[in-house]
């Protein structure tokens, strides 16, 4: 299978990845949940950025309102290449964890089936200050929308993203996909599930199981630092048709 046909996700070695497994879902973190606060933190770019509290506040009355919504939301994290040996312990409680390949085409017909999610791995941007947005004058009321062969584009607050809402839509998005350049190593790549994939927006709730097609897991892959008692219990819930490996020194 080529690549680009495959997603990986790397998982503490615990019995909340053994019940991942067993029973055959993701697991969606808030994003209330992240310890790093400039990570998909709406509030925070708000307050870092006047004129997006100003059109936030125009267009959904309180930009904390809009934060605390966008907070229910759920996030699932997964790296574009296996990482080598030596880069695990870069991902959060992976030094002695396991990577879980998956089949990316299936897992994309899944979440459009049955969420209605087009296109739903989003790739992360890594810049050095993620909570500050780029404008294009002192005054701010633009905003970096892409960078292409062409140079840089802006779409302006006022005159796009507040009128449009898919525009509205899009930007939320990039606010939730902007991470530290520190992180860079994990190349990663989001599924956000939207209020309407959400059923019960709790507060107090951690994050979201949503169920997969056991087939869409190709490999699980090993650190030598992964407990051997975990990669026992391990093979008493996996099915038989996926294979266990440990990963080699080079990749």
């Amino acid at each position: 299978m080529e690549e680009s046909n495959r997603i990986f996700r790397l998982r503490p070695s615990n019995d909340l990845t053994i019940d991942e497994l067993k029973n055959n879902y993701l697991w969606f973190s808030r994003p209330t949940e992240y310890k790093d606060q400039e990570d998909a933190n709406i509030i925070a770019f708000a307050e870092a950025n006047e004129n997006i509290k100003d059109t936030f506040n125009r267009i959904f009355s309180n930009y904390i309102d809009l934060g605390e919504a966008v907070s229910l939301l759920g996030i699932c994290c997964f790296a574009e290449h296996l990482p080598k040996k030596n880069e695990w312990k870069c991902f959060p409680k992976g030094h002695n964890g396991i990577v879980i390949e998956y089949d990316r085409d299936k897992l994309e017909k899944h979440f459009f089936d049955v969420f209605y999610l087009g296109d739903c791995f989003k790739k992360v941007e890594y810049v050095s200050d993620p909570i500050v947005i780029k404008s294009s004058t002192d005054a701010g009321y633009d905003v970096l929308w892409e960078i292409d062969e062409n140079g840089c584009c802006y779409k302006s607050l006022k005159g796009d993203i507040e009128r449009d809402t898919r525009d509205m839509d899009e930007f939320i998005l990039k606010l939730l996909t902007r991470i530290n350049i520190k992180y860079q190593i994990q190349h990663e790549h989001r599924i956000i599930l939207n209020h309407r994939n959400i059923p019960e927006t709790v507060q107090g709730l951690k994050g979201y199981q949503k169920q997969i097609p056991i087939d869409s897991i190709l490999n699980i892959y090993v650190h030598p630092t992964t407990p051997k008692k975990f990669i026992n219990d391990l093979r008493s819930v996996i099915s038989d048709n996926i294979t266990i490996k440990t990963i080699s020194e080079n990749g």
